[in-house]
């Protein structure tokens, strides 16, 4: 799998990184935030991208990919006033697919964006080699056919397919709606094609790499790790960041569409200089790109986190201005030019323009002769007052520990929801998840069992300050 907390090129290096960061930081009693879980029941399911939304019919809406080859990505739907969950559908049987016969779409790694009654997604493959797709399958498979954009529709809840890419090994790694001009754009994995499709037209268009060949590419001079989120303006202008640190922006009215900041450049967002900083000669995952950006119309432009150090950016395109903001880390961790852990996704703008992030962090202490890499800070930030919290590290019941998330959303009962891994304790449920996945499971869990769960934290209004 692409997406991961360090590939394998850099898996010795990164958790060396972050056991020296554990080490350095300052002793102090945690805080905790307690959290409520809710099972989907999928045991083969192990992750979750970005792909969680509170929808205007109150329920939550989230997806449980699959890196099993028999499995593939299901839609759940969690009702906060009785709290279950039922399953919507699985997204490849919706599309006629078979496992046993082709790759599926094993992940949705988009927003779930709400329009005009649906839930437009995009799709996937979870099938690798190494950091490129499984072209030839061992096992006579059909290689992945390419990614889908596809929407839920609310009134019926069924899953519908909106349109085939076309590209055989070419999944959709962000999605982005144009609303005002009723266009779904996309950027592929690994190669970087950015891709729209305009819904009155019925028309979908490619309009060629923007990242060099992406990450298909020969490392250093072909080689461009994929922007992981596109951002859009109210108007409807898509951005991009390259790992070059460069921010680029589309006009379909041009030939030649993608146009670059000439003089903004992400890497000098991180504040702090370090005399000693090196990039290493290998592919650098997350390292200058932004991992993740949202619009704000309370300030009419996007903050967004930049994936090297975690720093916190706000970039206003109609004034061509990128400004450094603070570190949005937690304060277990030594601030620096580069954060030791991966910069998440679950970041969103609540209510009174207050950022609301769910960041890793070093592992919190447990009695359970079991290692795990990480631990999850909830941060708040709010704009106005240019206020920072780190409320503390999030624990399940049985202090059970949540180790990885990667999407947030406030519900109609106004808590905030995840979907995350949580530690497996009880060895008859070990049993069973290990049975259920076999080697399927994501690499950076190798030595923890966990299952892929909903996961309730207290309302906002209930948060409190350590």
């Amino acid at each position: 799998m692409q997406d991961r907390i360090y590939p394998p090129i850099l898996n010795r290096l990164g958790w060396f990184i972050t056991l020296l960061s554990v080490m350095m930081v300052t002793v102090r009693a945690e805080s905790v935030v307690p959290a409520e879980i809710f099972d989907p029941g999928y045991l083969e399911g192990d992750s979750n991208y970005h792909c969680l939304t509170a929808a205007s019919d109150g329920y939550l809406y989230f997806a449980v990919n699959s890196h099993h080859p028999g499995a593939s990505v299901r839609i759940y739907r969690f009702d906060t006033s009785t709290d279950t969950t039922a399953l919507v559908g699985d997204v490849s049987a919706a599309l006629g697919l078979e496992p046993a016969r082709e790759i599926v779409h094993g992940k949705i790694h988009t927003p779930l964006v709400e329009w005009d009654g649906y839930l437009y997604f995009a799709t996937h493959t979870s099938q690798y080699d190494g950091n490129l797709p499984l072209i030839n399958p061992p096992d006579g498979r059909q290689p992945y056919a390419g990614g889908h954009f596809m929407r839920l529709n609310l009134a019926t809840q069924k899953i519908e397919d909106v349109a085939a890419l076309g590209l055989p090994n070419e999944g959709l790694i962000t999605m982005a709606v144009d609303k005002p001009g009723r266009t779904l754009y996309g950027l592929t994995w690994p190669s970087a094609q950015l891709v729209s499709f305009n819904l009155d037209e019925g028309r979908l268009k490619n309009w060629g790499a923007v990242q060099q060949r992406g990450e298909w590419g020969a490392f250093p001079d072909e080689w461009d790790f994929v922007c992981r989120k596109l951002g859009v303006t109210p108007e409807g202008t898509v951005y991009g960041s390259t790992n070059t640190g460069r921010i680029w922006h589309f006009d379909s009215d041009d030939q030649r569409p993608v146009k670059y900041f000439t003089q903004l450049n992400l890497d000098a967002v991180p504040p702090i200089q370090a005399e000693d900083f090196t990039i290493e000669p290998v592919p650098h995952f997350f390292w200058r790109n932004w991992r993740t950006l949202i619009w704000n119309d309370a300030t009419a432009s996007f903050w967004g986190l930049h994936g090297g150090s975690g720093q916190l950016f706000e970039f206003t395109p109609a004034t061509g201005t990128l400004r450094s903001v603070r570190p949005l880390n937690p304060t277990t961790i030594v601030p620096g030019r580069r954060n030791p852990f991966r910069t998440q996704l679950g970041f969103m703008l609540g209510p009174d323009n207050t950022l609301l992030y769910l960041a890793h962090a070093p592992p919190t202490p447990s009695t359970a002769d079991r290692a795990v890499a990480t631990s999850v800070h909830l941060l708040t930030y709010a704009i106005d007052t240019d206020t920072f919290t780190d409320h503390g590290a999030i624990t399940g019941p049985d202090h059970r520990r949540i180790f990885f998330t990667e999407s947030i959303a406030l519900g109609p009962d106004d808590h905030l929801y995840s979907v995350a891994w949580v530690e497996t304790t009880d060895p008859a449920k070990m049993q069973q998840v290990q049975t259920a996945r076999a080697f399927a499971a994501p690499e950076e869990t190798q030595d923890i069992i966990f299952e892929i769960q909903l996961i309730r934290l207290p309302r906002r209004d209930a948060l409190t300050t350590p």
